[in-house]
């Protein structure tokens, strides 16, 4: 069983929503027939999310999902969140959190779409994933924690 635990005070100013840290990359699958006909791809850079039970998928920025050459599945999405809907591309992808035990997944549904004026997190953590994982608040020691 895997396991992280993040520190999170919602009451602190640089620290107000519990987010962990992630990885997103095209799937393992991709890269490996991409790779045997010499595409290449970026290395994954280590991105902020946010724990969002209201998401149904991952959603990541569009500017992060340009960036990393994500795959794209569909170019036209429109995806439901609290205040309105988001339209973005479709992604095939891989999400893993570095530094903890749980496990990646690998293929999963990507969203991305624009964050506007956000500058805590550039990527929501859905319940796709979330149904997989028990999530523990503990107030009095300001922590989160995650077993899948």
């Amino acid at each position: 069983m895997g396991r992280a635990q993040i520190r999170w005070d919602p009451c602190h100013a640089e620290n107000p929503f519990a987010c962990i840290d992630i990885l997103v990359r095209n799937s393992q699958a991709l890269l490996d027939q991409q790779g045997d006909l010499g595409f290449e791809f970026r290395q994954p850079v280590r991105i902020k999310a946010l724990i969002d039970t209201g998401a149904g998928p991952v959603l990541i920025s569009k500017i992060y999902a340009r960036h990393c050459k994500l795959f794209q599945t569909r170019p036209d999405s429109e995806i439901r969140v609290i205040g309105g809907s988001i339209k973005g591309g479709e992604h095939a992808g891989c999400i893993s959190f570095p530094n903890t035990t749980l496990r990646s997944y690998d293929p999963i549904r990507i969203v991305s779409g624009d964050f506007h004026g956000e500058r805590y997190f550039s990527c929501l953590i859905g319940i796709e994933i979330l149904r997989h994982w028990k999530i523990t608040f503990d107030p009095k020691a300001k922590l989160v924690t995650i077993e899948d």
